[in-house]
């Protein structure tokens, strides 16, 4: 009988003993921060990469345009240009694209005529690889607008290409599917200031 009691006495001490571990388990929040830390970790990384990227993709595409811009804007404002003074407006848009490498950074200038029917072709062209791209004569390999096309005119092209490579390129996958490398660029049309067409000596 007293052993039955005993047994019996000790069964709400253990239930209590359980419970006031629990309560003290609740109340200790000493680990909390870092737990959640490393959660959110994993997250916070690939936001982190990701706005890097973007900032970087973005930055490099503004630079492409203000290459493309300038450099057409350039020679529309010549009268003739030669090898030389073409050689030394792409070095130029080489340094707008600064600080970011040049590496794959591509670069064509040409003047296109359209005739009285208001078909295109090429006057002369030259890249910065001192180049000829597009075949004088031939039709320009790229789309013009309509708005372009004016009878018995003609304009200075300039087209601007350039691969950007993420820093974090190799990262994450193996997680979800990502792009290596994105191809960037962009093209200016405009009309000769000073002349009908603006004339290449040694293109």
């Amino acid at each position: 009988m007293n052993l039955g009691n005993s047994r019996a006495s000790r069964r709400p001490k253990a239930s209590s003993t359980i419970v006031a571990i629990w309560r003290r388990l609740q109340a200790d929040t000493r680990a909390v921060s870092a737990v959640e830390f490393a959660l959110i970790l994993p997250l916070m990384l690939i936001i982190l990469i990701g706005m890097e990227e973007a900032t970087g993709a973005l930055n490099q595409d503004r630079k492409v345009s203000r290459i493309a811009n300038s450099v057409t804007d350039l020679v529309a404002q010549a009268q003739t240009v030669d090898k030389n003074d073409l050689q030394g407006i792409m070095d130029l848009g080489e340094k707008i694209l600064t600080p970011y490498p040049a590496t794959t950074l591509g670069i064509t200038i040409a003047s296109v005529t359209f005739d009285g029917d208001g078909d295109a072709s090429v006057d002369w062209s030259y890249n910065n690889a001192d180049g000829t791209p597009w075949a004088k004569g031939a039709v320009p390999p790229i789309t013009l607008p309509g708005t372009v096309a004016v009878a018995n005119t003609s304009i200075v092209v300039g087209q601007v290409s350039l691969t950007y490579t993420p820093t974090f390129a190799g990262i994450f996958t193996e997680v979800f599917e990502r792009d290596s490398a994105i191809d960037l660029g962009d093209i200016y049309y405009l009309r000769p200031r000073l002349t009908n067409t603006v004339a290449c000596s040694d293109c």
